[in-house]
């Protein structure tokens, strides 16, 4: 068997603590100049995704009085939001946005609809500090996010 031998020549086989440190350094200071960028991000997200929930209660409160043939109602509060059946105030489901969504405020009163589906037109803005989504319900009952 033949090796390969050079005289007088280090051959290096990794990283020095240089390297490594350099390596760390180039890392961290990406990760510092990217996290305003993941803050905006992250924002907006949840504006989205709150808004989607919203839009996503309002039309299964649109189905539920469909289904059960009767008045019901989306009763907003600042961070919270209640679907209640208009005859008897039952509670039929209760969404609060402090834990998921703690930025996030609604503004809106209350979104009626009657045994047939239809609504009043109303608008209930989900806002933080990234901005502002309109969730509209028109009078057939169609619900939009805008």
């Amino acid at each position: 068997m033949v090796r390969n031998r050079t005289i007088g020549k280090k051959f290096s086989l990794g990283f020095t603590l240089i390297d490594l440190i350099l390596f760390l350094t180039v890392v961290g200071l990406s990760l510092a100049m990217a996290s305003p960028h993941f803050v905006l991000f992250s924002s907006s997200y949840k504006l989205r995704g709150a808004a989607r929930e919203v839009a996503t209660d309002l039309q299964y409160t649109r189905l539920l009085a469909v289904k059960e043939n009767r008045d019901f109602q989306v009763v907003f509060n600042s961070q919270s939001y209640q679907v209640v059946r208009a005859s008897d105030g039952y509670v039929a489901k209760s969404r609060n946005f402090s834990s998921d969504y703690p930025e996030v405020t609604l503004s809106g009163l209350s979104v009626p609809f009657n045994s047939r589906g239809n609504s009043s037109s109303r608008t209930i803005a989900v806002s933080n500090a990234r901005g502002t989504k309109n969730v509209s319900i028109n009078s057939t009952g169609r619900v939009k996010i805008e």
